[in-house]
């Protein structure tokens, strides 16, 4: 259990990115030798991914090449840390983008073998990147005409609203033009003409003489 502890802690092979967070300061552990044949592979192991760490300015990256990258490796860690091993399991979270990049990679790193691997495993998803590489410019294309589209609307409208707003303004213009000539109509002729308030009161007077007059 503790060599298989600290195997996991410095390269934990259960996916590529646990393999790329693993320790990778730990340079140097004091192992015994052993004679049980999974221990003594286990300490192989271990050995390997000390080596990475001291020798490498990129050790996550390596050990991810030299162990996920390789099916027979990863077979092996995965056996020796508890791991259900599937081939495709390396492909699960990665984005199919990044496939072929893979697939070079491993090709370029582990042979022809690992190559017609990694083809088999990935093809249908290869496939699928083809494919949407052949649609993707169709899309981009529809996407661009709505976005013309969209703008030509929104200029139509504009324009629209201009015109209503400048014919709503000059009904009001003309309403006001009119209300202020009745004004100077009204205050053009109050001169000659008694206001309401003086209509009253002469009213009143007149009222008032009247009974002046039938009491004497």
């Amino acid at each position: 259990k503790g060599l298989r502890a600290f195997l996991i802690l410095l390269n934990d092979i259960s996916s590529i990115e646990r393999t790329s967070n693993s320790n990778h300061t730990l340079k140097k552990l004091g192992l015994p030798e052993f004679t049980h044949s999974k221990s003594a592979e286990m300490k192989k192991h271990i050995c390997s991914s000390l080596t990475i760490n001291r020798g490498s300015d990129a050790p996550g990256q390596l050990k991810v090449i030299e162990t996920q990258l390789n099916s027979v490796l990863r077979m092996e860690l995965c056996h020796l840390q508890g791991i259900e091993y599937s081939y495709n399991s390396i492909f699960a979270n990665i984005d199919d983008v990044f496939l072929p990049n893979i697939i070079a990679l491993a090709g370029q790193e582990h042979g022809q073998d690992e190559l017609y691997r990694m083809l088999i495993a990935t093809a249908p998803d290869l496939t699928s990147i083809i494919s949407r590489r052949a649609v993707l410019p169709e899309r981009i294309a529809e996407n661009t005409a709505q976005v013309v589209a969209l703008n030509a609307a929104h200029v139509r409208q504009v324009a629209d609203l201009k015109a209503e707003n400048l014919q709503q303004t000059a009904a009001l213009d003309v309403k006001r033009l009119e209300l202020e000539r009745e004004l100077e109509s009204i205050e053009s002729g109050q001169g000659g003409v008694p206001s309401l308030a003086d209509t009253s009161i002469a009213s009143i007077q007149r009222s008032s003489g009247k009974k002046r007059d039938r009491s004497v």
